[in-house]
């Protein structure tokens, strides 16, 4: 009896594969397509990695609002009339000098600067003659004198416009210092001072 199990014929009447016959060489090729395909992606990864330009990060740009040179804002002090015979608390009428006014200005500009203004300069910031007052108190020693003043300013480009009076203060060698604007910024300043100014300045009701 002729084993027919161990061969099949083709739809043909040719030779078929015999069940369960060895397919190792399918297997193989099957492999070497796969690998070869992954050797390919990173090959082309890798490619890419050496040839992709050197990536550059470049640091946000952070506003910044650059402060008056210090020799602007802290204009040197005449030596003051009551070195010599202290008495703290006492108020000076002060001579307003021409450094002075535009440390008062740039001292403004820096402020408004800070809230927005953009590019406000010193030379943009007016305070015209007449229209500001400016005095001392002392303290017990020259560091710890105080000097105040409060005007009117008109600063150009700016809407709307801030409102008047303003007031600054220094204490001994330090900068100018803006403290307040309006109607209200009066209330800051030493009333000892309405004494040598002869009242309280009628600009502090200013708007």
């Amino acid at each position: 009896m002729l084993d027919v199990d161990a061969q099949q014929l083709s739809p043909t009447d040719g030779p078929a594969y015999r069940q369960g016959g060895d397919q190792s060489g399918d297997q193989r090729r099957t492999a070497l397509i796969v690998g070869a395909f992954a050797l390919a992606i990173v090959v082309g990864v890798v490619i890419g990695l050496v040839t992709a330009p050197e990536a550059r990060t470049t640091p946000a740009a952070v506003a910044t609002t650059a402060a008056p040179p210090s020799s602007e804002l802290q204009p040197a002090l005449d030596p003051p009339t009551w070195e010599n015979s202290r008495h703290p608390g006492t108020a000076h009428q002060m001579r307003v000098r021409e450094s002075d006014r535009r440390a008062l200005s740039a001292s403004l500009a820096y402020a408004l600067r800070e809230n927005g203004a953009g590019t406000m300069t010193t030379a943009e910031v007016v305070i015209p003659p007449g229209k500001l007052f400016y005095g001392a108190v002392e303290g017990r020693d020259s560091t710890v004198d105080e000097y105040w003043a409060v005007g009117l300013a008109q600063v150009a480009g700016v809407t709307p416009a801030p409102p008047n009076p303003h007031v600054w203060q220094r204490i001994a060698n330090g900068p100018w210092t803006q403290l307040g604007s309006g109607p209200g910024a009066c209330d800051r300043l030493p009333a000892v001072l309405f004494t040598v100014w002869q009242g309280r300045p009628g600009l502090c009701s200013s708007a």
